[in-house]
């Protein structure tokens, strides 16, 4: 038997007992779907962000950015300085014009949808030659890093 009791048992109510609301109704779940658009499809970029991989490999960083459901041409990289960036905007048009008993129905619906990441690449990253890819809903980025210099030891005489 636990000496903290626990509450919400289904009821949506919060069960962490340090939280300054324990006991009252976690409006988080519901905030989160209040704030949803309101087409019944959704759409993969709005629902999950952008979840991005980078991995660092011997001669280059490879960065994959999942973003399902849009085209190449609605997806946008730029590199300012030593930030990359992946912006996706999706814009959407439905026309409907029907003619029902008499009466002329016109329907128009316009929806946009942003996501954007920003990642600060390191000093070694050459992103004067990034290569970009996309397949399957994977956009996929190869950054080739800059050739290292050798170190030179210099020598100073102490006079």
């Amino acid at each position: 038997m636990s000496l903290i009791p626990r509450t919400g048992l289904g009821l949506g109510l919060t069960d962490e007992f340090f939280s300054p609301f324990f006991g009252f109704p976690d409006l988080t779940a519901d905030l989160g779907r209040a704030l949803q658009p309101l087409s019944s499809q959704g759409s993969a970029i709005t629902n999950r962000g952008m979840p991005i991989d980078v991995i660092e490999q011997e001669n280059q960083f490879e960065v994959k950015a999942d973003i399902p459901g849009v085209t190449k041409n609605d997806i946008k990289v730029t590199v300012d300085k030593d930030v990359l960036r992946i912006n996706v905007e999706k814009s959407e048009e439905k026309k409907e014009d029907k003619e029902e008993g008499g009466r002329k129905y016109h329907r128009y619906e316009r929806s946009s949808q942003f996501v954007g990441r920003a990642l600060r690449m390191p000093e070694n990253a050459n992103l004067d030659e990034v290569k970009a890819r996309y397949e399957n809903g994977v956009l996929m980025l190869d950054v080739p890093k800059k050739p290292q210099k050798a170190e030179e030891t210099k020598h100073i005489t102490v006079g």
